[in-house]
């Protein structure tokens, strides 16, 4: 990674991930259109990848929902997985600029870090950039395309696996797990929380991006009463007007 005073997160594709890149987006294009850009976050910025029409990729699983109720006359209740992973939130930016703080102001070793719900890739890959060993974990495998695509350059420090968090036991604890706009839904609430006590480790924090929905209120004081100490900030990310809340939690 090259640094100008913290103002981009960067490092040179070698030229065995430079064809590996190539391949990917490859394999992307054959679905989806994309877009490559700088995005900011704090005073930094990175390189990323990431749809270009969100949704598009919404209006493909609808049409494949309508093609399979003509063939099967039958019109399944959740015949595929909702697209969040196609969008990149804003609160994504917000858990970024916090680890940038957190982990330039650390020296030495960086913590093991699991981002779950990965979606694109864009707050593992920040973490990975910062030197940071990290496990990008999502349900959806085109995310993971996209995930592994924008964590190339730091690829030697990456791990990239299909991840169901009401499911799946990792048999592994983090230092430090992120997840950027996972609390959206009430009935997740206890699955993540079960997923959380499983993997971290000992005096490990989690640190969640919320966009201040209705939902995010509530797990404000749900949280805690679940045991959990927390820690609120409100920050202001270029892509949105009103801040958004990113939310550290650790347990006692």
């Amino acid at each position: 990674m090259t640094t100008d005073h913290a103002q981009s997160l960067r490092c040179e594709l070698t030229a065995e991930a430079r064809l590996l890149r190539t391949r990917l987006l490859a394999r992307i294009h054959r679905v989806y259109e994309t877009v490559t850009e700088d995005r900011q976050i704090g005073a930094s910025s990175i390189s990323f990848t990431r749809i270009k029409d969100p949704d598009r990729v919404l209006d493909m699983v609808v049409e494949e929902c309508d093609r399979q109720e003509r063939v099967s006359g039958v019109r399944l209740e959740d015949p595929q997985h909702l697209p969040y992973w196609a969008e990149l939130w804003d609160s994504a930016g917000g858990v970024g600029q916090v680890l940038i703080e957190q982990l330039t102001a650390t020296p030495g070793r960086k913590p093991r870090t699991l981002d779950l719900g990965c979606g694109m890739g864009l707050t593992g890959s920040i973490a990975a950039a910062l030197g940071a060993p990290v496990l990008m974990g999502d349900i959806e495998t085109p995310a993971l395309l996209f995930a592994r695509l924008n964590s190339l350059p730091w690829a030697d420090r990456v791990r990239i696996r299909k991840l169901n968090w009401q499911a799946d036991d990792l048999g592994d604890q983090f230092e430090l797990i992120v997840g950027a706009d996972i609390l959206y839904e009430r009935k997740q609430w206890e699955f993540l929380d079960a997923f959380w006590r499983r993997h971290l480790a000992p005096g490990g924090l989690l640190m969640l991006g919320e966009p201040g929905r209705q939902t995010g209120d509530t797990f404000l004081e749900w949280a805690p009463a679940r045991g959990w100490r927390l820690e609120r900030r409100d920050l202001k990310v270029p892509t949105r007007e009103t801040p958004v809340r990113v939310l550290r939690l650790w347990r006692p």
